[in-house]
């Protein structure tokens, strides 16, 4: 894209500039000096004499990027990208930084904070002041005058650092301009603030007296960020200073601190501190005093922070109001001390304002309005209920109290006067300076201008007249909110000195298969963007002497004040001349106030937004008349629409949207002002931007597409419409809409008329009446109204979307193409919306209640609406509100004629783009036309339906089909006197008997054809949930088109509404679809409510069962039952039950949780609902007396079978066989006390013969009672040998009776004292848990029989993983990645060591995996073995028990593992499987081999923890021995243990000499040996254990063959010694455990060779330091 930069002087293009080649972004000029800006930040500055172009010289600063500069005073001051700002004196060329610093701060605590930097951005100079505009959205500035906005008039009072203008905070300032004296700023208006009482707090933190360095500060406020938002107390409700030093002691000036004398002659300073001054008192003539007669004084800054809360605290809500009110009663608690405080400062008046003075003051300023505002107090009674908007001046809020109350000053000062912070602000800009006469403020200008008009008919006068200033829309408050600075757009600057607001890119927004919450969010982003450049104000202040402040007087302002007719206006660029300003609008529009300027030719007309001036006005001429205060609309020659504007001293040069090129003022003395195109480049080009300042102009030119202009002028015109109707008719529509819902205003006597007409004419005019007043009809009124300005915020995105965007593709400039989706979206809600309305008559309701509003609609309303259209107020609204569906049918046939031409203007790429952008229009436009058409019959339906059905089914959304009076149709075999119709609507099929009425919904609804019958004729069978349909229609026809309105019906009742895609509606309705239905008949499901899934009328696939006693099913049903995957809650008197896991017929099955009402939880298996096979149930809680678990067994809900119960609270566990929830058949019972015993059990007590054991080593043998005591003959026998047999009766804690005989022990003690009935009451290990693994076979398809096919069982398998994939995947947790576990292994008839390890490698990852069949065997049989020897009440009783299911557990799973590999030997087979690799050890395949590597890890810890608690006391001996020995030096506890002196004493050096060296050296010898065996106890099973003693071994004789020669060969006499030193220094803590452990489970072939070998020297070494005596020690 070619791109051109024309410069030139004035208004002739002819007198050029010389301009940098790069791109230009900003302009500043003064006299004859120009200086430019460029895209790559580079300065440039320029001289001009007479009509010379002159030179051009680039200013050399560095690395400096910069991005705005302005003239001020002879100096070029200018911003860098790194937001500083620097001043070059033109004449020594000399560059000194300008800091813009925040002031000091002193927090409470007296820590002082030097005043941040501030970062600029941009920058603006008048005659005497230059305005900084921060990063933070924040004005700054400097000089004199009241142009500054610092509250004075004085011109002498010169601020020489800059100075934040606090007016503004909190708010997003977007723009600043300055003009020669007076300043316009553009600021986004705030929105609606809801006040919330819980958020009110009396200790508000305080950013000014807040210092980061003081730690006090910090620990108040919890070293929080706090945002620069303190309230100011500085202004009353009428825009008049309030004193502010009540609470100080001296007096100092508002400004900012005076410079000293001799620093005055200096325009900055260059260090950008500020110095003490002293105080100056202010001019009393400039009108800035306090309400009670008073001068201003003090600042808010020089406040202190306890004073500033103790000013915050004061502030309480006004009932009814947004706005906060200052408490003036002396008798409050808050008064009284205030009032101290202020008796004890020195001299200075009250904080409060003067509620007399303030009363009198009111009345005498407002008594002219009085008459005004009884005559128009109708209308302020509608716009009462703006309240929850900001009042935007004191003009609304004193019209409306004026209004509200007869004795007018006296109730505004009881509810208008607001706090003094600047959540308030200036509630009026016509009395800022009302005490000053007219001509007294001086002229701050010079005596003459080159611009004056030579008409001067029009004199402005100071003051506004009643009508104006009641016209006049009024300007917004600035509130102080913390969430503002977290609502903040970023927003920058474009090369025409205008905003760019947010917006969406290109990337990816043209998919075709966008996710709809994407485009959602997408839309929102774009109706946001509309609203902020819609939402815009623009305020003005500093000298007025000839209207410049667009205020319609003449009357000074020194603090800034609302242009109020530009307010909501959509303001997007504000320019400033010497003494004139003018305002370029979203839509194309172009307002001028100040000298010169004038919008209508040949008048003098006041304001045309006041007066309702027609936006689409054209006019041909082009003349501007005099001087006007008040902005008024530009009118260019055949209407030509604005997009960017630039002013100079006396004159405006405007680009129109086709690129030309307007100048508005005098191109010589002799002529008048008027408004001329001037020629700029060729007809190729067209201006796209314009810079301007003083005389200099730089204009961008390039090529647009002619069908962009097109387009682009086209959406000004309909967003100029939309604006205007949103903002005279919508907006006021809602309040009065909202007034009648609050019953605040009354249109009674219209709808009393209305009430009558509808009588007379619909038989439902009295039921439309009621609906005017219901709920659903006024939130259909309220979105469709929300809706409208949605689209006209989505209007105003994409306007300035175009106007922004660069790109050569016309596919990528016009939104409508770019982001189609997201444009569609936001009309088809619209679309929906209004149809939806228009469905019930709320359009129509919506426009009688609007009548009051179009009424007082300006006249230039009636322009708007065709001839055609013309002929009610009611009419008007509805054609107003239909506006934007025209236009989507407009956009469409805009697309058509680019398609059209596309051969001529577009490549075949964009012409792909264009289609499917007009394929997605087309679509919406003829959707709009069908939902039009159908709303309009829905409505003409209900005017003529029973008032009963319009009552019960009238709804926005519904909309008639079809009807039986016009498509005949009745129910097969009806009777002949019986009277049936049909309705057909797009969600209900109803059915009318006389005057009852059923409905069946659509969305549960199968339809089919009935074939011909001698019994029936073109019938239709209806299938619902609980019943069916037959129909029969009188032709075929009827049939084939009632078949297919209710096929119609039925897809858009189960397809969403509202798709913004283009999705295809399907031929047929789905057969399975998710809907919902209550059910009335059926009796299992009888008044539950089903939400989910169907399948021709039967719950079918996933859903949720409500019942209304609170029962409810969540999961999947088949054919109308549970089936699948669910949950039930089954409500009761004491909680709820909760059935949780696989369903079946209705019943739960297979594996599930039952958590039932008292808090009791089962996990396992079940049959028809109730426990059955291995389960859990856990009882009670652990602190709680009944707390315990039993894991076992189940039949049928009761405990049968083996299980195991632990009886937490009474520390007792049972091992044995159930009946019927007793126990029954032999058992084991251990206690927490060391008791142990077993026997039979019979109904739940212990009978006949048993066995006893203690912790002590005593048994008894002999008949046992129930609980475990004793209970008939028997005998008892002591450790000692000695025996006691006879009866017994009690128990073993309480005491024993014994009648029987002594007998003294010949043999020698025994320690262990084991009976050899030892375990013969206990239930075998193959008994135990044989229901988990008969689980697992079952799931594999494992028959009993001999033969068992392995393929079948391989495809079981296949089959099992699947389905607990999809299990996995239902309840939302993680499937497990299976690593190739769900593919079936190659399968060897002959085992070799290469497939044995696949098979190992295989079994390791099943075995680990919690979906595979043998993953979940392994989990569910270590569940059970910690169970059963897990816990506290672990016995080392118990550990033959849990050996033998150790060796249990591996036969069994070796002989599942056997049937999915045939080829592993059998159980009683080893294997020895030799490997080709030298490397690899050979591999004796065995149970053990194949089981334990995945088996022991899980039951280690149980499992030690027996051997621990078995063999303990000898392990105490050897451990104390160890402790003894460990505490000798190496060579002490060798020598001790007897190795040879030649495996660590050193080479050449003798006993004696060595003991003096490395005599106290301890663990230096065997180190490497050491650490490996310390690692035995790490290790889990057998065969790893003896591979670490092998190792073990190994470094020993490394460390020997490092010594003395590798051929060393070793003796047990030398390697003994040798090794049990390494078991001393091992230090391992329960040894006798480990090698009973390894003894135990240890393969019976590793028993002999080497390993075995090793084996027993490991175990002679614990026997022998067990043996040793403790005294036996050097």
């Amino acid at each position: 894209m070619m791109v051109a930069t024309h410069g030139w002087r004035g208004g002739d293009p002819k007198n050029m500039l010389i301009v940098p080649t790069e791109t230009v972004i900003r302009v500043a000029a003064a006299d004859d000096l120009t200086v430019f800006v460029t895209a790559g930040g580079r300065l440039y500055v320029g001289q001009y004499n007479g009509q010379d172009r002159g030179t051009l010289q680039q200013v050399e600063l560095g690395s400096r990027c910069v991005r705005d500069a302005a003239v001020y005073k002879g100096q070029v001051v200018f911003v860098t990208d790194a937001g500083e700002v620097f001043t070059q004196d033109l004449e020594k060329k000399e560059v000194h930084p300008l800091p813009v610093l925040e002031p000091k701060k002193t927090c409470t605590h007296g820590q002082e904070e030097k005043g941040r930097r501030v970062r600029v951005r941009s920058v603006a100079a008048g005659s005497d002041h230059v305005l900084f505009l921060s990063n933070q959205d924040e004005i700054w500035v400097q000089g004199r005058g009241p142009a500054l906005g610092l509250f004075t008039n004085k011109i002498e009072n010169e601020i020489t650092n800059p100075a934040r203008v606090d007016f503004f905070k909190g708010r997003r300032v977007m723009q600043v301009e300055a003009g020669a004296y007076f300043t316009v700023a553009l600021v986004e208006a705030l929105p609606p603030v809801h006040h919330d009482p819980s958020l009110e707090s009396d200790h508000l933190p305080d950013f000014d007296s807040y210092v980061r360095s003081c730690e006090q500060c910090r620990q108040e406020t919890g070293d929080r960020v706090l945002f620069e938002d303190i309230d100011e107390f500085d202004k009353c409700p009428l825009g008049l200073l309030v004193r502010k030093d009540a609470f100080t002691d001296g007096r100092s000036d508002l400004l900012s601190p005076a410079p000293s004398r001799s620093s005055r002659n200096s325009v900055f300073h260059e260090d950008g501190e500020s110095s003490d001054y002293a105080p100056d008192e202010l001019d009393p003539t400039s009108g800035e005093v306090s309400c009670d007669g008073t001068t201003l004084n003090t600042p808010v800054e020089q406040r202190t922070g306890i004073e500033l809360k103790e000013m915050s605290r004061v502030h309480k809500q006004s009932e009814g109001s947004d706005f906060e009110v200052v408490d003036c009663n002396d008798e409050t608690e808050i008064g009284k001390e205030v009032s101290d405080r202020k008796l004890s400062s020195s001299g200075t008046s009250s904080l409060f304002i003067n509620a007399d003075a303030a009363r009198q003051f009111i009345s005498r300023q407002l008594s002219w309005m009085t008459a005004t505002s009884i005559e128009q107090g109708e209308l302020l009674a509608d716009e009462r209920v703006n309240n929850k908007y900001h009042i935007d001046s004191a003009t609304e809020l004193i019209k409306e109290n004026v209004a509200s109350a007869a004795n007018s000053a006296a109730s505004l000062v009881a509810t208008g006067v607001r706090t003094v912070s600047d959540k308030v602000g200036q509630l009026s800009r016509h009395f800022s300076s009302s005490e000053v006469a007219d001509g007294e403020l001086h002229d701050l200008s010079p005596d003459s201008d080159p611009f004056i008009l030579e008409s001067s008919s029009q004199t402005l006068k100071p003051k506004m007249s009643k009508s104006e200033t009641f016209n006049t829309s009024t300007g917004s408050l600035p509130r102080k909110l913390s969430e503002e600075h977290s609502r903040k757009k970023t927003h920058t600057r474009t090369a025409s000195g205008g905003l760019s607001f947010p917006k969406l890119g290109r990337d990816g927004l043209l998919a075709l298969d966008k996710d709809p919450k994407q485009v959602e969010k997408n839309s929102g982003i774009i109706v946001d963007g509309g609203r902020h450049i819609l939402n815009t104000e623009v305020w003005a202040w500093g000298s007025a002497n000839k209207g410049q402040l667009g205020l319609g007087d003449l009357s000074h302002r020194s603090t800034p004040t609302s242009v109020a007719t530009l307010n909501h206006m959509g303001v997007t660029k504000v320019v400033c001349g010497s003494h004139h300003s003018a305002a370029l609008t979203i839509d194309g529009e172009v307002f001028v106030w100040g000298e010169n300027f004038s919008s209508h030719s040949g008048g003098t007309q006041t304001n045309d937004v006041a007066n309702n001036q027609s936006p689409n006005k054209s006019s041909t001429t082009a003349k501007v008349e005099p001087t006007v205060g008040t902005p008024q609309r530009l009118e260019l020659p055949e209407g030509a629409l604005v997009r960017d504007l630039a002013s100079g001293d006396n004159f405006l040069i405007i680009i129109s949207v086709d690129g030309l090129v307007y100048y508005v003022g005098k191109l010589r003395e002799e002529e008048k002002t008027a408004v001329e195109q001037i020629p700029v480049g060729d007809a190729a080009m067209r201006c796209r931007s314009v810079l301007c300042q003083c005389d200099s102009v730089v204009c961008t030119s390039d090529e647009m597409h002619p069908q962009v202009i097109t387009f682009l002028q086209e959406e000004m015109k309909y967003l100029n419409l939309l604006k205007f109707v949103a903002q005279h008719v919508v907006k006021p529509f809602q309040q009065v809409t909202e007034l009648t819902v609050r019953g605040k205003t009354s249109v009674t006597p219209y709808r009393d008329k209305v009430s009558a007409t509808n009588d007379k004419n619909c038989p439902n005019g009295k039921l439309y009446a009621r609906m005017e007043e219901s709920n659903q009809l006024h939130q259909t009124k309220q979105v469709l109204l929300d809706s409208y300005l949605d689209v006209t915020h989505a209007v105003a995105s994409s306007i300035s979307d175009m106007l922004d965007d660069q790109a050569s593709d016309v596919t990528a400039v016009i939104p409508i193409i770019r982001q189609v989706e997201e444009y569609k979206s936001i009309y088809q809600k619209y679309m929906n919306i209004v149809c939806d309305a228009l469905a019930i008559s709320g359009l129509t309701l919506s426009s009688k209640e609007a009548i009051t509003v179009i009424e007082k609609c300006p006249p230039v309303l009636s322009s708007l609406v065709p001839e055609s259209k013309k002929k009610t107020n009611s009419e008007y609204f509805a054609h107003l509100i239909l506006r934007p569906l025209q236009h989507v049918h407009e956009y469409a046939d805009f697309l058509m004629k680019m398609k059209q031409d596309s051969e001529t203007y577009y490549s075949p790429f964009t012409l792909d783009k264009i289609k499917i952008a007009h394929a997605h229009w087309k679509q919406l436009s003829n959707a709009a036309h069908k939902s039009q058409v159908e709303a309009e019959s829905t409505k003409a339906y209900w005017e003529t339906c029973s008032p009963k059905i319009m009552e019960a089914l009238a709804n926005p959304t519904r909309r008639i089909l079809r009807d039986s009076r016009t498509n005949p149709i009745n129910v097969h075999n009806a009777g002949r006197f019986s009277s049936h119709s049909f309705v057909l609507f797009t969600d209900i099929l109803v059915h009318i008997q006389y005057s009852n009425f059923s409905t069946y919904s659509l969305s549960t609804m199968w339809v089919e054809p009935v074939p011909n019958t001698s019994n029936i004729q073109n019938g239709i069978h209806i299938t619902l949930p609980e019943e069916t349909l037959t129909l029969a229609c009188p032709t075929s026809s009827d049939k084939s088109q009632w078949i297919y309105a209710l096929q119609e019906g039925i897809k858009r009742s189960v397809m969403s509404k509202g798709d913004s895609g283009m999705q295809v509606m399907p031929r047929a309705p789905p057969l399975i679809r998710s809907a919902s239905h209550t059910f009335t008949k059926n009796a299992q499901y009888k008044d539950a409510t089903y939400n989910g899934q169907w399948f021709c009328g039967k719950l079918h696939g996933e859903g949720t069962m409500a019942w209304p006693d609170g029962r409810r099913y969540e999961g999947q049903f088949r054919q109308g039952v549970y089936q699948g995957l669910g949950r039930l809650e089954v409500p009761s008197a004491g909680g709820v039950t909760v059935y949780e896991g696989m369903w079946k017929n209705g019943k739960l099955e297979g594996k599930g949780i039952i958590r039932y009402a008292n808090k009791d939880v089962y996990i396992g298996y079940l049959r028809e609902s109730q426990p059955h096979g291995h389960g859990e149930l856990k009882k009670g809680r652990f602190s709680s007396q009944a707390a315990s678990v039993y894991t076992g067994e189940w039949s049928n809900g009761t405990k049968h079978g083996y299980g195991v119960l632990d009886e937490i609270a009474q520390g007792e566990k049972y091992l044995g066989m159930w009946q019927n929830n007793n126990r029954h058949g032999p058992g084991m019972v251990v206690t927490m006390n060391g008791v142990y015993y077993e026997g039979n059990f019979y109904q739940n007590k212990l009978t006949g013969y048993g066995l006893m054991m203690f912790e002590d080593k005593t048994y008894y043998e002999g008949e046992l009672g129930a609980g475990g005591t004793f209970a008939g003959r028997g005998t008892l026998r002591y450790p000692s040998g000695d025996s006691i047999e006879g009866t017994f009766s009690g128990s073993w804690e309480d005491g024993i009776k014994i009648n029987g005989m002594l007998h003294k022990g010949i043999a020698p003690p025994d320690e262990e004292n084991i009976p050899k009935s030892f375990g013969k009451f206990s239930v075998s290990a193959s008994q135990k848990w044989e229901c988990i693994l008969q689980e697992c076979r079952d799931k594999l398809g494992i028959s009993s029989g001999p033969e068992m096919n392995t393929s079948k069982i391989w495809d079981n398998l296949a089959t099992q993983l699947e389905a607990e994939k999809q299990l996995a995947s239902r309840q939302g947790g993680t499937v497990e990645f299976l690593d190739g576990i769900d593919r079936i292994p190659e399968l060897k008839e002959e085992l070799d060591y290469q497939h044995f390890m696949d098979i190992h490698t295989y079994l390791g990852r099943a075995f680990g995996c919690r979906l595979h069949p043998l993953g979940q065997l392994l989990l569910s049989l270590v569940d059970a073995f910690r169970a059963t020897y897990g816990g506290v009440v672990a016995h080392p009783r118990l550990l033959p028990y849990a050996v033998q299911e150790v060796h249990s557990f591996t036969s069994r799973l070796f002989e599942i593992v056997r049937v999915l590999f045939p080829n592993l030997p059998g159980e009683n087979e080893n294997l020895l499987l030799e490997s080709e690799n030298e490397d690899e050890e050979d591999i004796v395949v065995t149970p053990a081999y194949v089981i334990h590597p995945w088996l022991l890890p899980h039951l280690y810890s149980p499992l030690s923890t027996l051997y621990v608690l078995y063999h303990q006391p000898k392990d105490e001996e050897y451990w104390q021995r160890l402790l003894k020995w460990n505490k000798q030096p190496d060579t002490a506890l060798m020598t001790f243990l007897g190795v040879d002196v030649k495996f660590w004493l050193p080479e050449g050096t003798s006993l004696i000499e060595s003991s003096r060296t490395i005599g106290t050296v301890k663990d230096q010898h065997f180190t490497e040996a050491i650490e490996t065996l310390q690692m035995l106890s790490t290790s889990f099973s057998p065969r790893d254990k003896l591979n670490l003693i092998h190792r073990t071994f190994q470094q020993v004789s490394k460390a020997v063959m490092t010594k003395l020669g590798s051929n060393y060969l070793w003796s047990m006499d030398d390697l003994f010694p040798v090794f049990q030193y390494v078991v001393v220094r091992s230090r391992i803590q329960h040894l006798g455990a480990e090698i009973q452990l390894i003894d135990d489970l240890l393969d019976p072939h590793m028993q002999h060779g080497e390993l075995g070998i090793m084996f027993t020297t490991l175990r002679a070494c614990y026997y022998q330091i067990q043996n040793e005596k403790v005294s036996h020690m050097l």
